[in-house]
């Protein structure tokens, strides 16, 4: 008994109900997902004749369009299925235009729209179907007193004891099968839709080669900015102050016979003002790729960096091997901007960073308790990390909510 229901908790819980609601919506749609169909073969058998069906053609083709996204729109909503869709280079001319309407999606979305509108009507009658036998036979004992004698419903005698056990149990069957089906035809349908309006390996491909492109433009950009940086505070902060030194040692030159005292003055002048340039070029060079890095690995080269930084940081790195040097520096690169951007802006008082081995990646984790608000379009900080994780096929989350806390997941090939 205790078997028996659960067993009929589990038909009845939330999957199975949402899934025979979807099926039967899908059948519902089937003559819309018809529509693109029918109009392409109006036009294809008008358009001999004067060209009548001519504007009939790109119009199935909208029509298909539509109805691909609208069941992205369907199967999110209600499957929480997000169909992976790549954004392609587009253009204004008459064959970027022709390509949006007969071009190879296009014609792959008209595809799904005939293939729905054929699998809505099967699957749907189907479930349709069970669940109308299965519900009639169970209510085929409130039913009975209302038929006219003699009359029969689906071969069973509603009127007699010996008809109505077995026209319930043959209920409860068919109703069980439904409901037990429809998850399956949902799936089928999901995976009809993946397969046909998600992004194929063309589509990846295509993809690929403009994320590389636009990857390839933001670091020309970051890295020329880079450079005016480091030409900028060269020549405002070291240059300066190297100036100041061969101008003090001259001076200490031209002192030493008449007034050693003074000369040994300039002298240690020209030491602190020589210390103080070493300082800044060290601090102009910050965020490049230090030779620590290269000589003793990820571990060092970021306990100099939390070192350094004027927020405590909780450093954890599980690591028992080194990753690929591009995947070590990409990794450097990151806690080193996150945590100067932690000093900078965060108001943070504790900062944590753990760096771990998942499977074939590089994970790279940043959690600061400061403010939060930050946000990853503006600023070419946190641009550089986005871009720096995309050169090398990886992928950064970014999340700063208003009060915090702010976290930063970079994902990035071991072997980058």
């Amino acid at each position: 008994m205790v078997a028996y229901r659960a067993a009929v908790r589990r038909l009845l819980d939330r999957e199975h109900r949402g899934a025979a609601v979807h099926v039967l919506c899908t059948l519902a749609l089937s003559p819309l997902y018809a529509l693109p169909g029918l109009l392409l073969l109006l036009g294809a058998a008008l358009t001999p004749v004067f060209l009548v069906g001519l504007p009939l053609l790109p119009l199935a083709m909208a029509a298909a369009a539509a109805t691909a996204r609208a069941e992205r729109g369907r199967l999110h909503l209600i499957r929480r299925l997000d169909i992976e869709v790549p954004t392609l280079g587009g253009g204004s001319g008459w064959r970027e235009r022709c390509g949006r309407f007969f071009g190879r999606r296009a014609w792959r979305c008209m595809g799904f729209s005939c293939a729905m509108a054929l699998w809505g009507l099967g699957s749907g009658v189907l479930e349709l179907g069970l669940l109308a036998m299965g519900l009639l036979l169970l209510l085929m004992p409130a039913i009975g007193p209302f038929l006219p004698d003699g009359a029969t419903v689906l071969g069973l005698d509603p009127g007699s004891p010996a008809g109505l056990l077995p026209a319930f149990l043959l209920g409860v069957v068919l109703t069980g099968a439904a409901l037990r089906l429809a998850p399956a035809l949902a799936r089928t349908e999901e995976a009809l839709a993946v397969r046909l309006l998600g992004a194929d390996q063309v589509d990846h491909l295509v993809r690929r080669v403009v994320d590389l492109e636009d990857s390839r433009s933001r670091m020309v950009d970051a890295a020329e900015q880079e450079r005016r940086r480091i030409e900028r505070d060269l020549h405002d902060g070291a240059q300066q102050r190297l100036l100041s030194v061969a101008m003090t040692l001259g001076r200490a030159r031209s002192r030493f016979d008449r007034d050693p005292e003074k000369a040994r003055l300039l002298l240690m002048t020209a030491h602190d003002e020589a210390k103080a340039a070493m300082q800044e070029l060290r601090d102009v060079t910050r965020g490049l790729h230090p030779s620590i890095l290269t000589e003793q690995g990820i571990a060092p080269a970021l306990a100099s960096v939390a070192a350094r930084c004027p927020v405590p940081v909780d450093l954890r790195i599980e690591l028992t091997d080194r990753p690929s040097p591009r995947a070590e520096a990409v990794a450097y690169f990151v806690v080193s901007e996150s945590l100067t951007n932690v000093a900078k802006h965060a108001a943070a008082t504790l900062a944590s960073v753990r760096v771990f081995r998942e499977d074939d990646l590089l994970r790279v984790a940043i959690t600061d308790n400061g403010i939060g608000g930050a946000d990853l379009a503006r600023g070419t900080g946190l641009g550089g990390l986005h871009d720096r994780a995309r050169a090398v096929d990886g992928h950064l989350v970014f999340s700063s909510p208003f009060g915090g806390p702010t976290t930063v997941d970079v994902t990035i090939p071991w072997r980058a």
